[in-house]
């Protein structure tokens, strides 16, 4: 009898959510376990206080704060492993020309160009009247100038 061998398939998105979210877990365990250890010396201190509280306090708050960064470090590389996997998952998956005719068709192109072309057109000739008016009034300016000296009064 031959068995037929079944391809592995290729990860989908649910799939690296889903590792996502066993990660996560994972990751709330061992702080967790940091938590509970971090704890074991507040409860030995409520037992039994001592005249050393300060100190006590403070060793705890280092502690709590090495926990709290170890944490964030371990969360923030989990982090950095899934997004950019994520990320490809879902460019792959995704129609690209699709999606750009789809928005084509929503917009109006034409329409769009056909109302910039016309306000770029408009102003364009509104540019030109009032160059020409200016180049008229200068040309007005010195024709006088240049011709009252020769006027007869």
């Amino acid at each position: 009898m031959s068995e037929q061998r079944a391809e592995k398939p290729e990860p989908v998105a649910v799939d690296v959510v889903l590792g996502l979210a066993v990660e996560s877990v994972r990751a709330g365990l061992r702080a967790g376990r940091r938590l509970h250890r971090a704890t074991r010396p507040v409860a030995g201190f409520l037992l039994r206080p001592d005249h050393r509280v300060g100190q006590r306090l403070l060793a705890l708050a280092e502690t709590g704060q090495r926990g709290r960064k170890v944490a964030l470090d371990e969360l923030t590389a989990a982090y950095r492993k899934v997004v950019p996997v994520v990320a490809a998952d879902v460019v792959r998956q995704l129609d690209l020309a699709d999606l750009v005719t789809e928005v084509a068709a929503e917009i109006d192109l034409p329409e769009i160009i056909r109302v910039s072309t016309g306000s770029v057109a408009a102003e364009t000739v509104r540019d030109v009247r009032v160059q020409s008016m200016r180049a008229d009034e200068a040309v007005a300016y010195w024709t006088g100038r240049v011709l009252r000296p020769w006027r007869t009064g």
